[in-house]
């Protein structure tokens, strides 16, 4: 069994772990899931679903931020190794399949979700749905000051918790913003067939 890919700090007097220079928690994961699903029956999926996409997308600009301020990256290296990191932090096996800046589109592949793991074979239904908050965050960072005029849509298209894939997959596209249709926070179906891949 390999070490973790990522450093870890702890500070002795107050035991708070730094990776990156972020505080971070370490915790089961089925601890985690398990909280997550609870939440979601409580609120219902898309109540549920909409909170999570603004609150990870708003944590997903603040990391890439921070990240390419410390390390003086460029802006795609800074989105790419936003992915690392989280595969790298156990969330699942991230690729950055396809990333087009002309036409604002991107696909990621994901494999172990720990949301598709601790739930394979319990649903017919996408259950990552948390990554697409993450995904346009990183997207809206991606595009800089672009991003204000853009209406950024990201959903998960394809989930492996369903049994019948062998990975998830994500697609986020930008849209031009018309003035009378404001950013949502709640994923719309991108439907492209330059972004659709057979499992």
């Amino acid at each position: 069994m390999g070490n973790p890919a990522v450093a870890i700090d702890v500070d002795e007097d107050s035991g708070i772990w730094r990776t990156d220079g972020l505080p971070m928690v370490y915790l089961p994961r089925h601890f985690l899931v398990n909280n997550h699903v609870a939440v979601e029956q409580a609120l219902g999926l898309q109540t549920y679903r909409a909170i999570l996409h603004a609150a990870t997308r708003k944590s997903a600009v603040h990391w890439c931020e921070t990240t390419a301020a410390k390390y003086g990256m460029e802006r795609e290296a800074t989105f790419r190794f936003y992915f690392e990191r989280l595969s790298q932090r156990g969330w699942g096996q991230f690729s950055v399949d396809k990333l087009d800046l002309a036409v604002h589109r991107a696909s990621l592949s994901l494999r172990n979700s720990i949301f598709a793991l601790e739930q394979a074979d319990r649903t017919d239904r996408p259950v990552c749905y948390m990554f697409e908050g993450f995904l346009a965050g990183a997207f809206h960072f991606l595009l800089g000051s672009e991003a204000g005029k853009k209406r950024i849509e990201c959903e998960e298209v394809q989930c492996c918790a369903d049994g019948r894939h062998e990975h998830c997959r994500l697609d986020v596209v930008a849209k031009e913003r018309s003035a009378r249709v404001a950013c949502r926070a709640e994923p719309c179906a991108i439907r492209d067939a330059s972004l659709t891949q057979e499992a």
